[in-house]
């Protein structure tokens, strides 16, 4: 009787590290493979051009591009122009020190449905709004309450809708980003999985050689859509000019 209840303790205690464990593993989050499909890693391009991007994003747990399950918008794509290929590594060093959260907060809200960091959409870019309340001091907090409380645009005739559901601090994040990483001409911001890029017009300033680096990235929705452990995959590539 006694060894019958040793071997049951020892059998319980087995079977409840081997399952327990092998729970674990199956909940562990895997990071997303992102992947620029076009342009071509060291392709080039042509000044004051269009270009059509597209990007495949795969995760274990939220999906694939190709078959909708993964929110588009969610999806960012950094663009800067460069000087020439001297600049890419210190410019990549200084990008792995960048914290985009804010941005990855934005494109899982509603922000990008509205407006872009470059150029107009329904409302005014993230650009031209840095730039009007960049010399006041209490553009945080006036900026929050109209995203949270909703207001009717000064930009034009549309009204921006009330956002409740977006905590204080989150939306001060976002509105702190948008003041401060904005005044950028060279670097652009943008969303999807597929779109265009109109390339500027060659600077004089910039050799022939000008550089244009593309990083795409999409943050997970962590295991169990748990975001606490999301995790993070990317993909660089850099285009040369004609």
């Amino acid at each position: 009787m006694q060894r019958f209840s040793i071997l049951g303790v020892v059998l319980f205690v087995f079977f409840y590290f081997t399952i327990g464990f092998s729970q674990f593993q199956i909940q562990e989050n895997r990071p997303p493979l992102v992947k620029i499909v076009a342009p071509k890693d060291f392709s080039t391009f042509s000044w004051n051009s269009i270009i059509r991007y597209t990007i495949h994003v795969s995760d274990h747990e939220d999906g694939n591009s190709e078959y909708d399950e993964i929110n588009p918008t969610e999806v960012l794509l950094v663009v800067k122009y460069l000087k020439d290929s001297s600049e890419i590594k210190s410019y990549l060093i200084n990008e792995s020190n960048t914290d985009y959260s804010p941005l990855v907060q934005m494109s899982s809200s509603t922000c990008f449905n509205c407006h872009r960091a470059k150029g107009t959409l329904i409302g005014p870019s993230f650009e031209r709004i840095a730039e009007k309340y960049q010399k006041d001091p209490k553009a945080v907090q006036t900026l929050t309450e109209k995203i949270i409380a909703g207001d009717t645009s000064i930009w034009g005739d549309e009204k921006m809708p009330p956002h409740p559901d977006l905590k204080v601090a989150q939306v001060k994040e976002m509105v702190r980003w948008i003041l401060e990483n904005n005044s950028d001409t060279d670097k652009n911001y943008l969303t999807g999985i597929e779109g265009t890029i109109k390339i500027k017009e060659q600077p004089v300033a910039v050799s022939e050689k000008g550089i244009l680096v593309m990083t795409a990235s999409y943050t997970d929705h962590g295991s169990n859509n748990q975001r606490q452990n999301s995790r993070q995959g990317g993909e660089t590539i850099v285009l040369k000019s004609h």
